[in-house]
C-alpha cells in the first residue's frame, strides 16, 4: 500500500531559475556499516543534505544491512516523539518533492506505520492515503519550494519502526532569493465559505479535510462554484494546478 503525504501550501511561487533535478539516494549504496548510527550527511553535495535525530526514542536512527539495507527509525511509545529524518536544501537550492521508499507495507507489518508525521519547513501537514499500491512509499510534494522536509515516527502505544530503503529528492539547484516572487494564488476567491467555494482559476481541484481525506473533487473553471454545504464546519485545503504549478489554499467552512 502507498502512503502519500502531500504538502499543501497556501501560496504559489513564480520561479525563473533553472529546471528541477531528481536524485535517488539509495541507503544500501552508501557504504554504511551494519548497525551504524546515522546522524547527518550529504544526499547531493553542496545542494541537499539529511539529518536523522533520535528525539525521545530509546534507540538512535541506525542503518542495518538486512532487508535490502534500511535506515531504521524507532518510535517513542509514550509521546510519539520518535526518530525523525529530514531532507534539507543548502544555499540557493530548494526542494519540491521527496519520495521515501520503505520496506514495510502499511497494514501488513509495523515498518511503515500509518502514524508517521510529515512536515514542511516545520509545519505539520495532512496526509492522503492511497491503498492502490503495495510499494510502501511516502511521497511528500511541496507546492511551494521548501527548505526542509521531515518524516517522523509518531507511533504511540506499541513499538514500531519505519524502515527507509531510499530517498528520491526533486529540487531546484539554484533558486536564488531574487528568483522567487510570492504571488498569491487565486485558485479560491472566498477563503471563508458558507455553502459554496468560488474559483478564480480553471483547474481540476480536490478538497481535503484536516485528516488528509479527499472530501470533494471538481473540474473548476473561472468563477465556477462548488457546493460544500454538506461539509462539517472547520478548516479545509483546496488543491489544484494553476499555470502548470501545484497550488493549495486554506479555506474555513462556517
Amino acid at each position: 500500500m502507498k502512503k502519500i503525504f502531500t504538502i499543501l501550501a497556501i501560496s504559489a511561487l513564480a520561479i525563473t531559475a533553472q529546471a528541477q533535478t531528481t536524485f535517488n539516494y539509495i541507503l544500501n549504496n552508501q557504504g554504511f556499516a551494519n548497525a551504524q548510527a546515522i546522524t547527518t550527511g550529504d544526499i547531493v553535495a553542496g545542494k541537499i543534505t539529511y539529518e536523522a535525530l533520535k528525539n525521545g526514542a530509546s534507540n538512535a536512527p541506525s542503518f542495518y544491512t538486512a532487508g535490502g539495507g534500511t535506515l531504521r527509525m524507532y518510535s517513542e511509545n509514550a509521546t510519539g516523539n520518535g526518530n525523525s529524518f529530514s531532507v534539507k536544501a543548502v544555499g540557493t537550492a530548494k526542494i519540491t518533492s521527496v519520495k521515501i521508499k520503505t520496506s514495510g507495507l502499511v497494514g501488513t507489518d509495523n515498518y511503515a506505520p500509518s502514524t508517521a508525521i510529515v512536515s514542511v519547513d516545520g509545519v505539520v501537514v495532512p496526509t492522503v492515503y492511497d491503498p492502490a499500491d503495495l510499494t510502501g512509499t511516502y511521497l511528500i510534494t511541496a507546492a511551494t519550494p521548501a527548505s526542509t522536509i521531515t518524516i517522523k515516527n509518531g507511533q504511540t502505544g506499541t513499538s514500531a519502526q519505519i524502515r527507509i530503503l531510499s530517498v528520491e529528492v526533486t529540487y531546484n539547484p539554484n533558486l536564488a532569493v531574487g528568483d522567487v516572487k510570492a504571488t498569491k494564488a487565486n485558485l479560491v476567491k472566498n477563503t471563508v465559505v458558507t455553502n459554496e467555494i468560488i474559483f478564480g482559476e480553471a483547474s481540476k481541484v480536490s478538497v481535503f479535510n484536516m485528516n488528509g481525506q479527499v472530501v470533494k473533487t471538481a473540474d473548476a473553471t473561472e468563477n465556477s462554484r462548488l457546493n460544500v454545504s454538506e461539509l462539517p464546519k472547520g478548516m479545509y485545503l483546496v488543491s489544484g494546478t494553476v499555470n502548470g504549478k501545484a497550488v493549495s489554499q486554506k479555506i474555513i467552512k462556517k
